[in-house]
């Protein structure tokens, strides 16, 4: 009996897997719900000033981050990747949650549920306004990003997978390490 059991529960976890994998090849294109250096369409790249504060945006985006939302957005679960492969050298340190047409739950390094009381037909949405602080000086740019943790939520539709979006951040005014060859840096511990 309890073999039974189990080849139930596989069975169960395949079907429901392959009716998932079907929704999800049946969507197309994904629309992105990301950090951008504009509030209102997807700009990937930012410089700036080292020892400065500076601001991201996360927003909800059409195909692409460039095309305008397909659907009305009912609601999705999200947070703040603070970097790519590895420590970031900057940490968030206030959030702008906000809006007039959206209600926030949470917080965006461990997760926020943004949703919108009324369905909100509009081109991108600017969801937040993040600041961030340097921690350490950094070697060069690096990324940082913000993630759908669910599928969004669609009025009067199937939910959607989303895909994300990072920005490249350039920090500067930062002054490099001097190259040294390798006999230099042994010479360093002696």
């Amino acid at each position: 009996m309890p073999r039974l059991r189990s080849l139930a529960l596989v069975f169960a976890c395949v079907l429901s897997l392959s009716l998932y994998a079907g929704f999800a090849t049946a969507q197309g294109e994904y629309s992105v719900l990301g950090l951008s250096a504009a509030p209102d369409a997807y700009l990937g790249e930012a410089e700036v000033d080292f020892d400065s504060d500076f601001e991201l945006y996360v927003i909800l985006a059409g195909p692409g981050a460039v095309e305008p939302l397909p659907w009305d957005f009912s609601a999705v679960d999200w947070a703040v990747l603070q970097s790519c492969c590895g420590g970031s050298p900057a940490y968030m340190v206030e959030s702008d949650l906000i809006s007039a047409s959206l209600v926030h739950e949470g917080d965006p390094i461990l997760g926020v549920r943004t949703s919108a009381p009324d369905c909100l037909p509009t081109d991108i949405i600017h969801i937040a306004t993040l600041t961030f602080t340097w921690i350490y000086q950094p070697t060069g740019p690096f990324f940082m990003g913000a993630a759908a943790m669910s599928s969004v939520e669609i009025c009067g539709e199937d939910p959607q997978f989303l895909s994300g979006c990072s920005v490249r951040i350039t920090p500067l005014g930062i002054t490099p390490a001097e190259s040294r060859s390798w006999g230099g840096v042994k010479n360093l511990y002696r």
